[in-house]
């Protein structure tokens, strides 16, 4: 976010990007094992980040993950605005994902969205409603070709029953 001091600023507060780090050390780790043992050359995976708050996982993920076996992440998130729709106070700022890149980077791209590596997309879920789970399949399970991989570090609770279910 070099260029973008405001977006910086709100994005990389040291200690919690050491927090969300150390939580996710782990599934990084895993992660790293699982794709570069993956062999097939005609599926990609499709992680699924739930609950994943601003996503430091997938961002983290799409750096050091290979894009040539992950498709993309998508980030599941209540607080996320509905696609295409006007952010509101009580939204989570999705600028670290679609915002503009400012003219100062250098980048051809207009979006920071074009800029990851592995492309990360936002989803508005609340998996405590009933109806998600149905919404999720019809919306964003049905419609990914090759393996998926659903993810979560914040769980707790009904949460992560509910991550469960949707494994099972």
């Amino acid at each position: 976010y070099r260029g973008n001091p405001v977006l910086w600023k709100r994005i990389f507060k040291k200690e919690r990007v050491i927090k969300e780090l150390i939580e996710s050390a782990p599934v990084i780790y895993a992660m790293q094992e699982l794709v570069e043992a993956h062999e097939s050359d005609d599926e990609k995976f499709t992680i699924v980040d739930l609950c994943c708050g601003k996503g430091y996982l997938s961002m983290f993920l799409s750096e050091c993950l290979d894009k040539e076996k992950v498709a993309k992440c998508i980030l599941i998130d209540k607080a996320w605005p509905m696609c295409n729709a006007e952010l509101k106070p009580h939204h989570m700022n999705w600028d670290h994902i679609y915002g503009p890149v400012p003219d100062s980077m250098d980048v051809e791209d207009e979006s920071y969205f074009t800029t990851w590596p592995i492309p990360l997309h936002t989803s508005k879920q609340d998996l405590k409603q009933s109806s998600n789970p149905r919404q999720m399949k019809k919306y964003i399970f049905d419609r990914i070709d090759g393996p998926i991989i659903i993810l979560a570090v914040h769980l707790c609770g009904t949460l992560s029953m509910k991550a469960v279910d949707m494994y099972n």
